[in-house]
């Protein structure tokens, strides 16, 4: 089984335009739009990040090691660690910022996994 930390979900549905949305998005959008609204991203940190369901307007915490733990309760046997998906539209600087920080991701949700071991 492979899965996913969720982050690439987090964060495209928090960069994602209207215009560019499939139309299942844009119905799940128009259809909870009065009473949830959509998926924002709350905080970025060291930590992890903070986001808004697009569904219920709940709060979320996703951090390298919540996600490793989850995908190793569903028996994964390849774990895509938490990283962060800037929009395309982004500095160099900031993607490089970007870029640095999943990496540190990666080695905390490394150093989760083999914890277990």
């Amino acid at each position: 089984i492979i899965t996913d930390s969720g982050g690439f979900q987090v964060f495209s549905l928090a960069n994602a335009c209207a215009d560019e949305e499939g139309p299942e998005l844009k119905s799940r959008r128009k259809r909870n739009q009065d009473d949830a609204g959509t998926g924002t991203v709350l905080a970025l940190s060291e930590q992890g990040v903070h986001f808004r369901s697009y569904l219920d307007n709940r709060e979320i915490f996703l951090s390298p090691e919540s996600t490793v733990d989850a995908q190793k309760r569903f028996g994964s046997d390849i774990i895509i660690p938490l990283d962060e998906l800037p929009p395309y539209h982004v500095t160099p600087e900031r993607l490089k910022e970007s870029v640095y920080l999943s990496h540190r991701w990666m080695a905390r949700s490394l150093r989760r996994h083999l914890q277990d071991q």
